[in-house]
């Protein structure tokens, strides 16, 4: 699996001390776009290094012409980053996670849904694979949400569902 990766998402993992374990994830590879880059500026020290890390791949500039560019970031009203990154998306074809709701929505309506996702959905993805505990899960969204993260509610004991569920699936 392939995740392009937003600047929301990307900061709300390393306000939740979780982006490399996330980065572990079994079988995914994560992109970063150049413009998510730029807008990544309170994080910058750690993007270079996941990037150095080999833990985060920049995204090919080539395979987005300016002139799509241009269109879709007058039609969608998005960020730079937001809109390059969905175009991206389209282009590879690949999931996209960010946690800027606006984004989200335009993407829905030109991704698969289900290719759609922000950070709760990357926890989630971690606990299925046992990369992260349910309750480390929940902990890194309680961070997120202290440094400012605009999150949705959930009950503390979401991710409990999610745990397991690999193990579960490689014995049926």
């Amino acid at each position: 699996m392939i995740i392009i990766i937003d600047a929301s998402t990307l900061i709300n993992l390393v306000n939740g001390e979780v982006l490399l374990r996330v980065f572990h994830l079994p079988g995914t590879r994560f992109l970063i776009s150049g413009m998510v880059v730029d807008e990544s500026k309170t994080i910058a020290s750690v993007v270079k290094g996941a990037i150095k890390a080999g833990f985060l791949d920049l995204l090919d500039g080539e395979i987005i012409s300016m002139s799509d560019f241009t269109k879709a970031k007058a039609e969608l009203n998005l960020g730079d980053g937001e809109t390059e990154c969905i175009l991206a998306a389209e282009a590879i074809p690949c999931h996209f996670a960010c946690d800027d709701r606006a984004a989200r929505n335009c993407a829905k309506k030109r991704l698969d849904s289900a290719k759609v996702m922000g950070s709760i959905g990357l926890l989630q993805m971690t606990v299925k694979a046992a990369v992260l505990r349910s309750d480390e899960a929940m902990a890194a969204y309680t961070k997120m949400i202290a440094h400012g993260g605009y999150l949705p509610p959930l009950p503390s004991d979401h991710f409990n569902e999610f745990a397991g569920l690999d193990c579960l699936r490689s014995q049926t």
